[in-house]
């Protein structure tokens, strides 16, 4: 499970309607084998594992921060569903990358360093639209 699942507490005890018994973990392998490849809304969920919904949502939150489950906004209802797997995201997600990334030196240059540029107000400036004729404008081919 992803580091957010993992650092609450495992020990957490959710009550089926039934009266058995299980732990968050397992009870977040159940929601997301109960949803499997489609989008289900969190009631459909709960009357499908036969728990009480604000349990059920609560783990799905918990999965939804930890980016095991994307929530999807329609009409009236949010929908539930597993990301699908993609190449580009490993492209995409530089985080990896960044991590293991060392800096072995960093040099600070001042303004003071550069050259002036002028704006245009002095003497030796040249505007290169004023230099520049145009055969169309001119009335014929250079």
């Amino acid at each position: 499970m992803a580091e957010g699942l993992a650092s609450q507490d495992s020990e957490y005890i959710f009550t089926f309607d039934d009266g058995r018994i299980i732990r968050r973990g397992a009870l977040a392998k159940l929601i997301l084998n109960t949803i499997g490849a489609g989008k289900k809304h969190t009631g459909t969920i709960s009357t499908e594992i036969g728990m009480n919904y604000q349990s059920v949502f609560a783990v799905i939150r918990t999965l939804v921060t930890s980016d095991i489950l994307i929530s999807e906004k329609q009409s009236k209802h949010t929908v539930y569903k597993i990301p699908l797997p993609c190449g580009l995201d490993e492209f995409f997600n530089h985080k990896k990358v960044l991590e293991g990334l060392e800096i072995k030196s960093s040099h600070k240059y001042r303004a003071e360093d550069f050259p002036n540029v002028s704006s245009g107000s002095g003497g030796d400036y040249t505007g290169f639209s004023s230099n520049m004729s145009n055969p169309v404008y001119d009335g014929g081919v250079d």
